[in-house]
């Protein structure tokens, strides 16, 4: 949340009545103290954790002089204050967990919202475990499709074919490929489908990687963990432009990261999904009473600290009868009714969420308890849906302008239309419609099942994903093709975006050497480096008298050389559009 958008405290000073807290002290600056605080679990929270934090945040919170918890089946429960570091707040950490299934009561002696007494109550949820798988699928690097480097034998990542506009503008793909094909990881590929950089994941699986920033610092973000159930659970990833990690985002609350979602605010405030599949009775739903649900969850995490700022749950605000999946009868089923797949934080404060299996967008305001305040889509659209802006199991839901929506509109699975489509859409909270600005059709008739996300370029091109289909298209501004790649058949990437890269690596240029009949040939890369221009070989006949042999242009991830039989130690320097050198590989025998 940032202070300019959301709630901001000045100070928080807090005693646990009966108990001694441990307060992590800071210095805390904003509006006055006049809005009540936004307290997480929120006052009448069906779902909460176990391990739930008290979160606080909010103007007033520097006047809370005492806070006390009590659990209807654990009792009183002690704790430590800690402080946020990106804005201010404080989240009370319970030193035992809570019951599953009691309720609990915080009395914090100010006004909260939804609470004006300061005091209010939330359930601890009967949560189910689901065992994630233990291995993951082994990668085909035998397969057709594979990229292969002698220069760095462990990459192996799926090829990329751009089928048009090879070389199109200066801007990069950023994608995840799955690993069905080739190794699964985070790759940066250039605009002729290069690679530039891989991180292959051999047991896990990455998704979403972007490029974000954290305070004023380019980055790399991306989600890597294990699948279950249509989810992920795992840890984000934040890399700087030399390609080490500077932060690791694991959740809070007992909850794990979600694949579907990581973004950064400037503030370095993140923003993930997760998942939890709860006990629910289903009756008012037209189900059963002892059903199991999957329960989608938003989490606003502090970076530098760990500690959840806030968080809300699907299943406090959105029925189970507002999914289009259907319960199934079999004993053990767990039904994903809701599917949150992205979030987006909107000016006033607000979030935008975005759920596949309800087919609908909504606008969550944390200030007003996390209450929907409009819901675009579903089966109760606050918006009369004007001819051709409905939408079916979307993906990547983005508030591009004031009123203004992008969004993959997958139409799938079961089927709805015989492709998928990239949706941009006008909302009037004046007359209460949603009409169609744009819809982009395939190049060729594709129906994405799932996945898929719609970029908004700064020159008004559109990317776009499609989704389980492993293709990716550019159109201009005027709706033509201008750009068009494709995976391997049998992988995808859940989604892919164009943006500028640069780095240079912390690691050396790799070289490889083999004999030929006509003399040594070699190869050279540098995974990530993206100023390289020329590589300068060098050669001797011992590793302590090495000469320059010849300068060779960069072409693509990795570069041929070719020298006479009399070369028998080789060294390879990366040089810059300047001369400079950026790097140089080890020495290496020939063979």
């Amino acid at each position: 949340m940032l202070i300019n958008r959301r709630l901001a405290l000045s100070g928080l000073v807090a005693v646990l009545l009966a108990a001694t807290l441990v307060t992590e002290v800071g210095t805390w600056s904003g509006a006055a103290d006049t809005e009540p605080i936004v307290v997480s679990p929120a006052a009448g929270t069906t779902t909460a954790s176990t391990s739930t934090q008290i979160s606080l945040l909010g103007t007033a919170a520097k006047s809370v002089t005492s806070i006390v918890v009590t659990g209807s089946a654990s009792g009183s429960h002690t704790g430590t204050l800690r402080r946020y570091a990106s804005e201010p707040g404080e989240s009370f950490l319970p030193t035992r967990p809570f019951q599953a299934g009691e309720t609990v009561t915080v009395q914090v002696g100010v006004p909260l919202v939804g609470a004006p007494s300061g005091t209010y109550k939330f359930v601890v949820a009967q949560r189910v475990t689901v065992t994630p798988p233990t291995s993951v699928p082994v990668p085909h690097l035998d397969r057709s499709g594979v990229a292969h480097f002698s220069s760095a034998p462990t990459l192996d990542p799926p090829a990329l074919t751009v089928t048009q506009g090879s070389g199109l503008g200066s801007t990069d793909l950023l994608l995840t490929p799955k690993g069905s094909v080739g190794n699964a990881g985070p790759e940066i590929a250039d605009s002729t489908g290069s690679p530039i950089w891989f991180d292959p994941l051999h047991d896990l699986r990455a998704f979403d990687l972007n490029e974000q920033r954290l305070g004023r610092q380019p980055v790399l973000t991306w989600w890597q963990g294990v699948v279950v159930a249509a989810h992920g659970v795992g840890t984000d990833i934040v890399m700087n432009d030399s390609y080490k990690i500077v932060a690791r985002i694991s959740g809070g609350n007992g909850f794990r990261p979600d694949l579907h979602e990581f973004q950064l605010e400037p503030n370095d405030v993140a923003y993930v999904t997760s998942y939890q599949a709860v006990k629910w009775d289903m009756t008012s739903d037209g189900g059963v009473a002892d059903g199991t649900v999957w329960d989608g969850v938003v989490q606003e995490i502090d970076v530098r600290t760990g500690l959840v700022m806030y968080e809300w749950h699907s299943l406090d605000h959105v029925g189970v009868s507002n999914s289009d999946v259907e319960a199934s009868p079999s004993a053990g089923s767990i039904l994903n009714y809701f599917h949150i797949n992205s979030i987006q934080l909107l000016d006033n404060g607000d979030l935008l969420v975005s759920a596949r299996n309800t087919s609908a967008v909504y606008e969550v305001s944390p200030r007003d308890g996390g209450s929907v305040q409009w819901e675009l889509g579903g089966k109760a659209s606050t918006f009369t849906m004007e001819p051709g802006s409905s939408f079916w199991y979307q993906h990547d839901a983005r508030e591009v302008a004031p009123g203004i929506i992008t969004l993959f509109d997958d139409e799938a699975a079961p089927a709805h239309a015989a492709e998928s489509r990239a949706l941009e859409l006008r909302i009037s909270s004046k007359d209460h419609t949603a009409t169609v600005i744009r819809a982009l059709q395939p190049p060729s008739q594709l129906l994405g099942v799932a996945l898929g996300n719609t970029q908004e370029l700064p020159d008004g091109d559109v990317f776009v994903s499609w989704g389980t289909t492993p293709i990716a298209t550019q159109y201009s501004a005027s709706g033509q093709v201008v750009f068009d790649e494709t995976l391997p058949k049998g992988d995808d990437t859940y989604r892919e975006y164009r943006d500028p890269w640069s780095a240079t690596p912390t690691s050396r240029p790799s070289a490889a050497l083999q004999r030929s009949p006509e003399g040594v040939d070699g190869e050279v890369s540098w995974n990530g480096a993206t100023t390289v221009s020329q590589w300068r070989v060098l050669s001797g006949s011992t590793p302590g008298a090495l000469v320059d042999a010849k300068s060779v242009v960069r072409t693509g991830f990795q570069t041929s050389f070719s020298l006479p039989a009399s070369a028998r130690f080789v060294a390879v320097e990366a040089t810059g559009a300047e001369g400079q050198v950026l790097g140089t590989s080890a020495t290496v025998a020939a063979p």
